[in-house]
């Protein structure tokens, strides 16, 4: 067999030529390259000895060769024979087999993966909704989100406009679907229609070449039956262009169930610790309340003795009725404070302007303040926060009767509360004059650790899953003038913490 030598130089693909006895007779450039063996070396010498076994029962094949350098090869090799001669020709596709492998063994995780996680994942086919939204376009129309929330009809046309392509097992038994092909050819019917705007979003995020979008939002199972999900998209740019649309989703029905019971748990804890504080207040409330009783059964009776006359005084009587009906509002209001601290009720949040929330506690803790002999000062700009009235106030009531009740012996107890603007947070300081913290102050925030003999250690803990529970935190230090400081940080209203 005779090659023309020119041609056999240009051949770019590894050419070599043998004789009957298997001799090299002929090496191309490409062959000295990939085997890494010169011409010079190789003719002449068995093509066993440099190629290893040639099968002979095949005209081609991919074999494994190794060069002399000792790199592993994949060869696609086919063979010619002719007239005692056998010539190979031999293409190096070791790396175009290891990115298949690689690729392989990708597919092989990814269908693990795909398969073995606990969330359910959708692979979908997005294309036919880049249509709609080319269609879109074309219009004129230039807000694509904007014209979402306009019509929502087409919201629910996209959704049956994505097609189901493959779903893991989890998805079958999340949904409620017993068999791949019971699966419905769409997403649109696992969607209700309060959560299209969650799938609006998704397409929002996708055309605005965001990477992925999440989100909770409810599903529906086959059945009907909705349930509270984790809603992910991912938009790989390639994959997105050919209309490859992959999306998880976690159960979280359980999860939000639980963090409903330990709301409810935290609630149950706050109104128990509110109606054992009442408890301590009772003789201060009982006083308050005295107070107006007394008031009332005095001017009673000397409104008696001025309409028993000879000749009734009747305008003193009116005088006397009217404080008797002030007295009368002071003592429901009494009640009233104290029936709201006592309700059991789930938090109800709303604004509220922290300067009242202030005053509003110091009137409930007037009498008790006083009897105390504590002189509170409070300076407080015009800020609001978003919370609970009844549970705000229970926070302020435990720090100020723990302020009143660090006075050193001797001396009058002295109470400053400040609230203050810093940054976007509203920051109440509740300041006393007594001897300081003798603890780490962490430890006071502790379940059942009290620094007095016959307190519970719930009232600091207590505030403190108030306070976090509204988006908060509240810690305390000494002051750098003596006594202890209470701080309590709150996100504030953004349309009223202007000063």
């Amino acid at each position: 067999m005779t090659v023309a030598p020119g041609l056999f130089e240009l051949v770019r693909d590894s050419v070599v030529a043998w004789d009957d006895q298997g001799v090299i007779s002929a090496w191309n450039p490409a062959a000295a390259v990939l085997y890494g063996c010169t011409a010079e070396q190789a003719i002449g010498t068995p093509v066993e000895r440099l190629l290893g076994p040639i099968p002979s029962d095949r005209a081609e094949a991919v074999i494994e060769r190794r060069s002399i350098d000792g790199r592993c090869l994949v060869v696609e090799a086919a063979w010619a024979r002719r007239s005692g001669e056998t010539l190979e020709i031999g293409r190096d596709v070791t790396a175009q087999r290891r990115v298949e492998d690689r690729l392989k063994r990708s597919e092989l995780r990814y269908s693990s993966l795909f398969q073995a996680m606990a969330a359910a994942f959708w692979e979908l086919d997005f294309s036919p909704v880049g249509g709609l939204l080319r269609e879109l376009r074309e219009q004129g129309v230039v807000d694509i989100p904007r014209h979402f929330e306009t019509h929502p009809e087409f919201v629910r046309e996209m959704m049956r406009q994505t097609r189901v392509v493959d779903v893991n097992d989890t998805t079958l038994a999340m949904f409620g679907v017993g068999r791949r092909d019971h699966l419905a050819p769409s997403v649109e019917p696992y969607w209700p229609e309060a959560s299209s705007p969650a799938y609006a979003a998704a397409v929002a995020a996708a055309i605005g070449r965001q990477s992925h979008y999440m989100t909770e939002t409810r599903l529906r199972r086959q059945d009907g039956t909705e349930f509270d999900a984790l809603f992910t998209a991912a938009f790989p740019h390639e994959g997105l262009a050919q209309g490859a649309l992959l999306v998880g989703v976690i159960d979280i029905s359980e999860r939000l169930a639980a963090q409903a019971d330990l709301r409810r748990l935290r609630d149950d804890f706050a109104h128990a610790a509110r109606v054992s504080m009442l408890g301590e207040l009772a003789a201060s409330i009982a006083h308050e309340v005295n107070q107006p009783l007394a008031a009332i059964t005095t001017n009673a009776a000397a409104s008696l003795r001025w309409l028993s006359r000879d000749e009734p005084d009747l305008l003193r009587a009116i005088d006397l009725t009217s404080r008797i009906g002030a007295d009368a509002r002071r003592a429901a209001d009494v009640i009233a404070r104290v029936r709201a601290m006592a309700s059991k009720q789930s938090a109800a949040h709303e604004t509220l302007e922290i300067r009242q929330i202030i005053d509003e506690t110091l009137l409930f803790l007037r009498d008790e303040l006083q009897v105390r002999n504590t002189r509170v000062e409070v300076s407080a700009e015009p800020l609001s926060v978003c919370g609970d009235r009844t549970q705000l106030q229970q926070v302020l009531v435990n720090l100020i009767i723990n302020a009143a009740q660090a006075a050193l012996p001797g001396r009058r107890s002295f109470i400053r509360i400040t609230a203050t603007l810093c940054g976007d947070e509203v920051e109440v300081r509740v300041a006393d004059n007594g001897p300081g913290l003798s603890v780490e102050p962490d430890s006071l925030f502790t379940s059942f650790y009290s620094t007095k003999p016959e307190g519970m250690g719930l009232g600091l803990p207590i505030c403190r899953s108030i306070v976090e529970s509204h988006g908060g935190a509240i810690c305390a230090a000494n002051a750098s003038d003596g006594g202890a400081v209470f701080v309590i940080r709150l996100p504030g209203e953004p349309a009223h913490t202007k000063v």
